[in-house]
């Protein structure tokens, strides 16, 4: 066993597909070079403390009894329910993230993988990164009934950019590239997007075709960009991206702001452009070679903060 332990989990953008990982359609995502780090320690006695440094929640329990699930911690809660089995010794479990929380970069799915990855390492469980990756999702999706697909944990745990296939024997295929020159936008506007969430999918459950149409063009969106990319076609990437973002207005997902952060950067230089998560805010991704820095300044200008982010890989 090993007492002390220190754990880094990227976060990450979607390229394309958002959304349809709830039918188990494919998307594309990416691991950008914003870490969230969660810190293992024994503990000599058989005290269990999770905290965070970022909200400043505490938590503590003994080995064997069942911590609170209606806490911000509550993804290392089910967490621990599911590999209790194998924790024996008391751990002090402490995350500290520049993933900010809230803005559509999955906090909740590093929350979830660094917490696995810490507790393999310490007791040499010798889970595989698919292992590892379906477990935070069983976390998310099962446990605390959190209406995500795969596309979150999967990009996480594998890092650089994958092709996921996000169906119940999820696959990932990554895509050799070493750089992709986008630009990622915060709108900074309250997001809404569980109840957009579950409008979606309450359509999809009663076969709107408008909706499952949306749907059908992003997918055919996802397989055109995995060439796109593999051919390092930005332009045609670029392309898909605004088809993509169509159809985000055609499922009433997009907002205002998000729509002023999009024409800003395509005024910039953008080639294309697109929202990213569920809708209703949170963040855009724009693929801008040799123009990053002038559409960061503009998405800046229009009220949005902007990041240029590297691919993490493993």
């Amino acid at each position: 066993m090993k007492k002390n332990i220190t754990v880094k989990v990227p976060g990450r953008i979607c390229l394309m597909g958002d959304k349809v990982d709830l039918l188990g359609k494919p998307v594309i995502g990416m691991a950008i070079n914003l870490m969230m780090t969660i810190n293992y320690e024994e503990n000599k006695d058989d005290m269990i403390e999770f905290y965070s440094n970022n909200t400043k929640e505490r938590t503590k329990f003994k080995v064997g009894e069942s911590p609170p699930t209606n806490i911000d911690l509550s993804y290392w809660s089910v967490l621990y329910e599911r590999l209790r089995k194998y924790i024996k010794k008391g751990f002090s479990l402490e995350v500290d993230s520049d993933i900010p929380i809230g803005a559509g970069l999955s906090t909740s799915a590093a929350l979830s993988i660094g917490f696995i990855k810490a507790i393999n390492q310490a007791y040499d469980l010798k889970l595989s990164k698919k292992e590892i990756a379906e477990l935070a999702y069983l976390g998310e999706n099962i446990d605390l009934d959190i209406q995500c697909g795969r596309l979150d944990q999967y990009t996480e745990t594998f890092g650089g950019i994958v092709f996921i296939q996000t169906h119940e024997n999820p696959s990932v295929e990554y895509l050799d590239i070493d750089e992709l020159p986008i630009v990622v936008g915060d709108s900074l506007e309250e997001r809404k997007s569980s109840s957009i969430l579950n409008r979606v999918k309450n359509q999809i459950k009663e076969k709107d075709p408008i909706t499952l149409e949306a749907f059908n063009v992003i997918e055919n969106c996802v397989y055109q960009a995995r060439d796109a990319i593999l051919r390092r076609d930005y332009s045609k990437l670029g392309e898909l991206m605004n088809l993509q973002q169509k159809q985000e207005g055609i499922l009433k997902a997009d907002t205002k702001k998000i729509l002023e952060l999009c024409n800003a950067a395509m005024n910039a230089g953008a080639l294309g452009v697109k929202q990213m998560g569920a809708g209703g805010g949170g963040c855009i991704v724009a693929i801008a070679p040799r123009k990053q820095k002038e559409v960061a300044q503009a998405i800046n200008n229009a009220g949005g903060k902007a990041w240029i982010f590297d691919i993490f890989k493993y």
